[in-house]
Formats: structure tokens, C-alpha cells, sequence
């Protein structure tokens, strides 16, 4: 047993130490440096739990003490108007806690330990469909004790407020955002960070979590030009979702000519705080002059999209989400930001719905999810976007998109999470007997489902080679969508 753990251990750590070598090689010559967790930190340190409840783990190691306070945000009714979410008992959207974490990088983490970094922090727990679901995710924004922002490097992230606790529950791997996310990283200009963690809520063990940034404004996230208060001009930040679930929705060119379907934009920043009607205007303003150059039937137009969109950005984006098949991408959880100085450029975000995990419909292999989206939908009526988003793809497939690749990624990072699966599935192992099931914690039908962490493992990896073998034979049909036969009288260029 002994030699049989130690040849793991060593097996991982070649592992580990190839994919190393394959991303500095293949980027040694950008700047662009992303973390991932499980190519930076041993898993070779004590990995248990005792008989007393305490943990001991080479995760960093998460506390939430709420007082005794109900957490808020579960949902309890729906009316025409969406989703109504319990309030706390004070009537608001968040209670105040208190967090600490355990990080003692390359040794061991135990649940007892002193805490390396602890904070108050305002709490609820977040997400759509997930808020349905067992095994909670959190919003968190780290405040001091007058309850003014507290920023803070979390895990080895830069230092922001604005945190997301993501409970990996639907998707059995635990593997998906994380993997989705660190992929993007390397091919986009910006992906929210991500590191692996276990939680503990008032002393309760709740699992394997994913603590990730939140798409905003901050140093080593998305370094915009700050919003003036008496200027009417403005960096922005929106966000594609459904409209009901809006807090300030655009009235831009798509949504007043319900060309968005049931899809809106949301401004995420500036805030409330400095969201004047002048900068809410400039904001919908520059929208709309996109829009209107994407939808317009007019080939004569004298300005260009593409003096407005990243379209490499754009083109980055559609390949990641095609490729993981997130289906939601492009209609909601779709973040779009831009500097002043700078163009329109999108953001990922979520991938627990993707390869085929999205709870109420089946997306097999074949097929493409984006090419009905807003904006993305009139993109690829431009020959030129097309060839760059084929050019690009088939480039990617030879380094971060090629099956090899992505197929140790997902066997690397599940031998280093390791015994925190066990753990994870002491409480939530339920999930693998079918006699439980239900719509809120179950894809459906309930023969979609899997019976084993090891399954789900497998399961995903039988679907990446699938989904890349479909691309690499059909991702020139994309260039059906700029046929001329096809966009007669409606050219965008």
C-alpha cells in the first residue's frame, strides 16, 4: 500500500510537471501569467479527516461564522415578475458574518488551525437555477467593522471586496469551472481567477468549493478607467441575463426592438452610487451604435463594428463556450465590458451548465449554441469574423483545445483534489442514488444522471473528445451563416 501510494503521488507530480512545461512553452512569449491551483500546490501533505470532524487537507480551508443568523437568498416563491428570494430577518439581501481562511500554501490545512486571514463579511447565497439546489453557493463582499469595503487577497488572488463561494453540485466532476475557466484565462484577456477550497458553515463540513472572482472593477481584474462623477462619459460593465432578474436594464437598440429575446442588459458598473442619468444615456447610447451597425440592412454604413468590438475578444469567446458547449453563453451570465480608452470586449462566466450538464436539456456533441445569440447571431454573417474564429480554433486545437491536453487536464486536477472528494461525497454522495431524485438537484431525465464521482470524471472526458472530433469535422459550416445566398439584403458589412 505504501509503494502503491508513493508511485501515485509520483505519477501526479510527473503530471503535474508536464502540463507545467506545456504552458510556459507554449506561452513564454506573452505576459499573460495564469494560476492554476493544482500545478502550484503539493498534494502530498497528510489529506484526512478524524473522527472528531477535523480536516486536515492540502486545500485552503474556508470558515463562515453567521452567529446563528439564517443566510438569505433561498428561493420561496415565483411571481410574474421572477423569482422571490427569503430576506433576512432584518429585511435585507445579506446578513453580516464572519470568514476565515486556513492557507498554509505547501503544508498541511487543518480546520482547526488559527486562521491566516479573517474579515466580516456581508453574505447570501447566489445563482439561478442553483439557488434550488442542495449544496449552496455564496456572494461575498468582505467589509470592515463600520461595514465599509474591506478588500483583501484571497488564496494567492489579488486584493478585491467581491467574492463568489461556487458549490460544484449539478456538475459531479467539480471540475468544469474550474477547468473552463483557467482555459479561457489562457486565451482571453481576462477570466475571473479560481482556486479550490473546502468549507466549513458554523462548524458544519459543507464540501469541495470553488472560490472565484467576480467580474468587477480592481487591479488584477478588469482595470478600467474610473468612472468621473460629473462626467457624462463612463468605462461600463453590463451584463447579458433575463430580464426579469435586471436591476438597471438598458434600453438599447436590441431590447426596444425585441431583437434580444428574452435576454436584457444589465449595467454592473458604475454602480448605483455613480450611475448619473448622463452616464446611463452615454452607456445605452454606445450599445445601441453597435447594435445598430450589427443589425443594420444598410451596406453603404459609413463607420464599422469592428472600430467598437474586440473581435478577437469576440472570436475567443465563441470558441471557448462552443467547445464546452455552454449553452447559456451569449444569452445569459454574458459580461461585456469596455475601457474609455479601449473597445467592447466580452468575459466567460460559468461553466458548471456545460458539456452537456444543463439540468432541463439535452446538448450533445453536435451543433453550435451561439449562433443564434444577440450580437453573436450578426457576427457571423462577417466572412472576415468567421475565417478568424476558424483560423483561431484550429490553432487552439493543436495547444490548449487539443484532446490530449484537456484530457490530463481533467485527470491531473482530479488525482490532486484527491481525498477532498471523499469528503465532499460523505455529505453530498446522496446525489448518486437515483431513488433521490428530483428537478431541483437532478439533470432530467433522471437517466441522464451518473451514479459516481468516477463516472462523472469519465463521463466528461468521453464528451470533450467527442465534442472536439465534431468540430474539427463540421467548423467550416460556419461559413454558411455568411453566405450571401443566405444574408441577402441583410449584410452587416
Amino acid at each position: 500500500m505504501i509503494m502503491r501510494n508513493k508511485l501515485f503521488y509520483v505519477g501526479t507530480g510527473i503530471v503535474a510537471l508536464v502540463l507545467c512545461i506545456s504552458l510556459n512553452t507554449l506561452y513564454a512569449n506573452t505576459q499573460k501569467t495564469r494560476v492554476h491551483q493544482h500545478l502550484t500546490v503539493s498534494n502530498t501533505v497528510t489529506d484526512k479527516k478524524n473522527k472528531n470532524g477535523v480536516v486536515s487537507t492540502h486545500l485552503p480551508i474556508i470558515h463562515i461564522n453567521t452567529h446563528g443568523q439564517k443566510i438569505p437568498g433561498s428561493p420561496i416563491a415565483r411571481t410574474d415578475s421572477g423569482v422571490k428570494y427569503e430576506l433576512a430577518e432584518d429585511g435585507t439581501e445579506d446578513i453580516t458574518a464572519e470568514i476565515g481562511i486556513i492557507d498554509h500554501k505547501n503544508t498541511s490545512n487543518k480546520s482547526t488551525d488559527t486562521f491566516t486571514l479573517s474579515s466580516n463579511a456581508q453574505i447570501h447565497y447566489r445563482g439561478n437555477s442553483s439557488r434550488h439546489f442542495d449544496k449552496k453557493s455564496y456572494a461575498i463582499t468582505l467589509v470592515n467593522e463600520k461595514g465599509e469595503d474591506n478588500p483583501q487577497k484571497l488564496l494567492g488572488m489579488s486584493s478585491h471586496h467581491k467574492w463568489v463561494l461556487n458549490g460544484p453540485f449539478l456538475d459531479r466532476s467539480l471540475i468544469r469551472n474550474y477547468m473552463g475557466m483557467n482555459i479561457a484565462g489562457e486565451i482571453m484577456s481576462y477570466a475571473p481567477n479560481v482556486r479550490y477550497c473546502e468549507l466549513f458553515v458554523d462548524g458544519n463540513y459543507r464540501g469541495v468549493y470553488l472560490l472565484m472572482e467576480t467580474i468587477s472593477v480592481g487591479k488584477g481584474r478588469l482595470n478600467l478607467t474610473k468612472s468621473e462623477k460629473n462626467k457624462p462619459y463612463t468605462s461600463f460593465i453590463v451584463n447579458w441575463d433575463r430580464a426579469a432578474k435586471t436591476d438597471i436594464r438598458l434600453n438599447n437598440f436590441t431590447y426596444y426592438t425585441l431583437k434580444s429575446g428574452v435576454s436584457a442588459l444589465d449595467i454592473r458598473y458604475p454602480g448605483t452610487s455613480n450611475l448619473t442619468q448622463s452616464k446611463l444615456n452615454y452607456i445605452t447610447n454606445e450599445i445601441s451604435i453597435v447594435e445598430k451597425m450589427l443589425y443594420s440592412s444598410d451596406i453603404f454604413y459609413e463607420d464599422t463594428y469592428t472600430n467598437y468590438l474586440d473581435i478577437d475578444e469576440f472570436a475567443n469567446y465563441f470558441i471557448i463556450n462552443e467547445f464546452f458547449r455552454n449553452a447559456d453563453a451569449g444569452y445569459y451570465s454574458t459580461f461585456l465590458y469596455r475601457d474609455l480608452r479601449e473597445k467592447i470586449r466580452p468575459v466567460v462566466w460559468d461553466f458548471n451548465n456545460s458539456c452537456n450538464n444543463f439540468i432541463t436539456d439535452e446538448f450533445d456533441e453536435s451543433g453550435f449554441s451561439l449562433t443564434d445569440a444577440p450580437w453573436f447571431n450578426q457576427l457571423l454573417k462577417d466572412k472576415e469574423f468567421v475565417s478568424l474564429v476558424i483560423g483561431k480554433y484550429k490553432e487552439l486545437r493543436e495547444t490548449v483545445l487539443s484532446q490530449q491536453y484537456l484530457t490530463d487536464y481533467i485527470d491531473s486536477v482530479d488525482q490532486w483534489l484527491g481525498k477532498s472528494i471523499e469528503r465532499n461525497d460523505e455529505v453530498w454522495g446522496y446525489v448518486y442514488d437515483l431513488t433521490n431524485y428530483d428537478t431541483y438537484n437532478y439533470l432530467s431525465p433522471a437517466k441522464r444522471n451518473v451514479t459516481s464521482h468516477e463516472e462523472a470524471v469519465a463521463q466528461l472526458k468521453d464528451y470533450i473528445i467527442r465534442r472536439g472530433k465534431w468540430l474539427d469535422r463540421n467548423i467550416d459550416i460556419l461559413y454558411q451563416y455568411c453566405a450571401e445566398s443566405k444574408n441577402a439584403g441583410n449584410l452587416i458589412r
